[in-house]
């Protein structure tokens, strides 16, 4: 079959969605299933942000495009079963933004602010469940945050609405503050368990407890410093991987391997790392 040729870039697309799950199609794209290609909408999101921080125009168009076509290819599943289709797709969430946007198209009296417009967002969005009829089996203001969520945003999700019901630090320092008291719990099981000098300490789901308890805290601190955790911790990847990947280029120029080298001595190289990235900046 030829591929489509029509004006809109959007129609061709979905055209050749449908081409690639017709019976004259491609094999792979007919086995797919809304189960299937669920690592595939994963991974091609983090693709998207990655090149966004990466400050990357050129590969973001790229991404953002197999975004497109992870979107486009689920509503064709859809669509196949007589669900839905892209336009139900796109006219829902057009439909949407438009009632959830009056300050923007209706009365811009009450919103100046963005932490106005999250609140009536909030209150819009209720408001639609109760048109709908929806009646939720769950009256906690904790239900409907995704359980697929990775665990650090859905950190982030509970302690928002918790926040919006006036259960939370009133300051930074009273995060802080617990944090200290959460790292002398975690010291006092790791004390329970042995010396803090041993190389790897057995699992034990007191530790556990508390270490997730640190991890909650630190998402709270996060987001009372107005930064996002899950960038945050992905900086601090790419800043490791950075000065790690300078240590590894020193030691080659030497001739030796990692393993060659005393912990004190691989130190001095990491060092090395730091001021030459530092001098950069």
């Amino acid at each position: 079959m030829n591929p489509p040729n029509f004006d809109s870039p959007i129609q061709n697309l979905r055209k050749l969605t449908s081409d690639l799950r017709s019976p004259e199609g491609c094999p792979w794209d007919k086995e797919q299933t809304h189960i299937s290609v669920i690592p595939h909408l994963l991974e091609e999101t983090y693709e998207v942000v990655d090149t966004i921080e990466r400050g990357d125009d050129n590969h973001l168009k790229e991404e953002l495009g197999d975004l497109l076509f992870q979107i486009t290819f689920h509503s064709q599943l859809a669509e196949e079963r007589g669900a839905f289709t892209f336009d139900d797709v796109a006219n829902d969430v057009f439909q949407k933004l438009v009632f959830r946007h009056p300050h923007v198209y209706g009365n811009k009296e009450g919103i100046g602010t963005g932490e106005q417009v999250l609140t009536q967002w909030d209150q819009l969005k209720q408001k639609e469940k109760e048109k709908k009829g929806i009646q939720n089996s769950d009256p906690s203001i904790l239900s409907g945050i995704p359980k697929a969520l990775p665990a650090i945003q859905r950190s982030e999700k509970i302690q928002s609405k918790v926040t919006k019901q006036g259960f939370d630090w009133p300051n930074v320092a009273g995060v802080f503050q617990k944090f200290q008291e959460e790292i002398k719990e975690l010291d006092i099981e790791l004390q329970n368990q042995g010396s803090l000098t041993s190389k790897k300490i057995p699992y034990d789901e007191r530790i556990e407890d508390e270490l997730g308890d640190l991890f909650f805290l630190l998402v709270n601190l996060s987001r009372k410093l107005s930064i996002d955790p899950e960038s945050c911790l992905r900086r601090a990847n790419e800043k490791f991987e950075t000065r790690f990947r300078l240590m590894e280029g020193y030691v080659a120029k030497t001739g030796k391997t990692l393993k060659d080298y005393s912990l004190e001595e691989l130190d001095e190289f990491w060092n090395q790392a730091k001021v030459q990235l530092r001098e950069k900046h």
